[in-house]
């Protein structure tokens, strides 16, 4: 067995206070990258960290820019509760606003598919991280609870791909 080279330790202080120590192993016997996160709990910081090492490793999108009253602002994709059309245009929902967005929903669609979205109907995706429940108790339609308390209905055509995706 190969000697494995420990490259120095470093910590670091990020987020008001989580000390962060990144150790880096180089083991030649190693074919894939692995990453282990070590917590004393299930923080905020350590889903963050999480989130982050998985949007990386996909190669996916972070950022999207929306627009109110021809002010353009920059969207964190994991902000997002919601994306849906009205009026023949297309809106992010976040817990702060409604932005307008130049993407058809198939397009936006397409460019997040690698991450948590799902569509629900043929007007609206949500955000899988963001959904609080799910009510199944109405007959014939689904009702998804996203954080922030905001509802949305799912499509009675959407409900079988819904129900596998989420494993209900």
């Amino acid at each position: 067995m190969r000697n494995m080279d420990l490259a120095t330790s470093n910590r670091y202080n990020l987020y008001g206070g989580d000390n962060l120590q990144v150790d880096v192993k180089v083991n030649p016997c190693v074919e894939d990258v692995e990453v282990l996160i070590t917590a004393e709990k299930k923080t905020q910081f350590v889903n963050d960290l999480v989130e982050v090492i998985w949007d990386f490793d996909q190669h996916t999108v972070t950022t999207l820019t929306g627009y109110i009253d021809n002010r353009a602002y920059i969207i964190k994709v994991a902000d997002i509760l919601r994306i849906f059309a009205l009026n023949q245009k297309v809106y992010i929902q976040t817990a702060n606003a409604e932005f307008l967005i130049k993407y058809r929903l198939y397009e936006i669609e397409d460019v997040l598919k690698k991450q948590k979205f799902l569509r629900i109907s043929n007007s609206e995706i949500v955000n899988i991280r963001k959904i609080a429940d799910i009510d199944l108790n109405i007959i014939g339609r689904v009702c998804i609870r996203l954080s922030g308390n905001i509802c949305v209905y799912v499509s009675r055509r959407y409900i079988p791909k819904i129900k596998k995706s989420l494993g209900i």
